[in-house]
């Protein structure tokens, strides 16, 4: 856990270091090719830090290109989304016949399934969250990521999206030698849920009440297990009055209660799926943890939100794990 290797090519003889950064990179990244004019030889490092969940990379180099074709896709089978700010420099991405310039504070998020090719013309430097790509399609199940996704992270929305990846890395490296804190895996949830409002909400939002929705997702997802969280609990925390509150969270069509409610049931789709961790409840149970006094009702609000009933879903997961 927390900073697990560092590899830098300056290690190595000149005439290595580009099969020496494909190795490293297939092992710990993702599989790639890596092509570089650099006359005195290719200059790159990164340090992986691992979340347990989920991983983060800090990547830095000379000029060069990499490429994922779609016979590594194929070869090296990795399914991941990656959530990259670019801290500094400039970096094309070429996906789907589609290529997308971005500066120092831009931000990309793409999956690994589809091939793609990045170039880096000057010295560049960039952040990226390695997301479970099947958690990440649990989570959010209409989002297509085979076509890069770029933010403006100088601007608007993006400002704040930046912030908390900035800050989410800077907890993560001052934690490099002791245990990955869960706290840091809800912020990049987080995170990843206002370029998810960003994208399928009101792009008119400005980056305070994008940073003001953040702190309330992040705030309930800390205190989830406790049953007396509630509107007036969360107003508190975050130190503004619930009607005020709510009025922000109004824009994306939400509430503090609809968000507690959200994230309940998100637990215990996490739970019946089988990708907490080998948590085990009846339904019963995960009804009362979710704050429901009756499991009907907990029934018919799962089916709502995943379009399957938990008993349903349950099924299904025991059959696949039967299967295996």
């Amino acid at each position: 856990m927390g900073l697990i290797s560092s590899f830098d090519t300056r290690s190595v003889a000149k005439s290595d270091r580009i099969d020496f950064w494909e190795e490293r990179c297939s092992s710990s990244v993702v599989g790639l090719t890596c092509s570089t004019t650099e006359e005195n030889g290719f200059e790159a490092k990164f340090d992986h830090y691992d979340f347990g969940s989920f991983s983060a990379f800090d990547i830095a180099g000379r000029p060069h290109v990499i490429c994922r074709s779609s016979e590594m896709v194929r070869r090296d089978q990795k399914d991941s989304v990656f959530f990259t700010i670019i801290m500094k420099g400039n970096v094309f991405v070429n996906r789907r016949d589609r290529i997308d310039l971005l500066n120092t504070g831009d931000i990309v998020l793409y999956d690994t399934t589809t091939p793609y090719m990045h170039g880096f013309p000057t010295e560049a430097r960039q952040v990226l969250f390695d997301v479970p790509g099947g958690e990440f399609r649990k989570r959010f199940p209409e989002w297509d990521l085979r076509d890069a996704l770029k933010i403006d992270g100088n601007k608007g929305t993006g400002i704040a999206i930046g912030r908390a990846m900035r800050n989410t890395f800077s907890k993560v490296r001052a934690r490099k030698y002791l245990a990955p804190e869960p706290m840091l895996i809800n912020n990049i949830w987080s995170a990843l849920e206002m370029v998810h409002d960003h994208v399928f909400g009101s792009s008119e939002i400005s980056s305070y009440h994008f940073g003001i929705i953040q702190r309330v997702r992040t705030l309930i997802r800390s205190r989830i297990d406790d049953p007396n969280l509630d509107t007036e609990t969360v107003s508190v925390e975050i130190g503004m009055s619930s009607r005020q509150l709510n009025r922000i969270l109004a824009v994306q069509s939400l509430t503090v209660r609809k968000l507690i409610q959200n994230e309940r049931l998100d637990r215990a789709h996490r739970v019946i799926s089988g990708a907490s961790g080998g948590e085990r409840f009846t339904l019963t149970e995960l009804a009362y943890n979710c704050g429901y006094s009756c499991p009907s009702h907990f029934s018919k609000s799962f089916r709502r939100r995943f379009g399957v009933a938990p008993s349903e879903m349950r099924v299904a997961a025991q059959d696949a794990e039967n299967a295996t």
